[in-house]
């Protein structure tokens, strides 16, 4: 079994700690400063990383900002399981976790496009664009890389630059799948 850091090194009480435990009196004290005090602040604290870690970045329009909510929540549920737990977690659980926050991570950034991208860059130069005027006042953009002087050239170049996008489609779709999957088989085994 894989264990919590905080289950490594236990701590001990005194026994007026034990003695003041036992009273009622503190029982009433700490669900007062629990629930008048605490609560709210600690409410008030996880909104405000909350905001700061995800929400300023995420937009009602865009479903692909749950992943960024994804990825943080599991980071959340990562440190109260491993760092603050209390329960013996099973490694395969924990190992699993990680993945899943990986992957979360990989598809909030969206960068599978780039390497496709930064192929054709390499292979044929970067773009230049140039915009023609229309005479009912719109345009037309036209794009042209350094690599591709011929018409054949030029195909060749908008045929591998599809088949990257393609790829990168497919790549990221399979992260998806994945993290869909380990989310399916093992969130309720995440807790504490």
């Amino acid at each position: 079994m894989f264990q919590s850091k905080s289950l490594k090194e236990p701590k001990e009480s005194s026994k007026l700690y034990l003695w003041w435990i036992d009273t009622e009196i503190s029982r009433y004290y700490y669900r007062l400063a629990r629930y008048l005090i605490g609560n709210p602040i600690y409410q008030v604290k996880r909104l405000v990383e909350w905001y700061f870690n995800v929400f300023q970045f995420t937009y009602d329009f865009d479903g692909h900002s749950l992943f960024g909510i994804i990825e943080y929540q599991l980071k959340r549920v990562y440190h109260a399981i491993y760092i603050e737990g209390h329960a013996d977690q099973n490694p395969e659980d924990v190992k699993a976790l990680k993945l899943a926050i990986k992957l979360a991570g990989r598809l909030k950034e969206d960068k599978y496009e780039e390497i496709g991208h930064d192929r054709i860059t390499k292979k044929w130069g970067e773009s230049t664009f140039t915009f023609i005027p229309l005479p009912n006042g719109m345009s037309t953009m036209n794009s042209t890389r350094p690599g591709t002087p011929t018409k054949e050239l030029e195909e060749l170049c908008w045929k591998e630059t599809m088949e990257q996008y393609r790829l990168a489609s497919i790549r990221m779709k399979r992260e998806e799948k994945i993290l869909y999957a380990i989310l399916l088989k093992y969130l309720r085994n995440w807790w504490d």
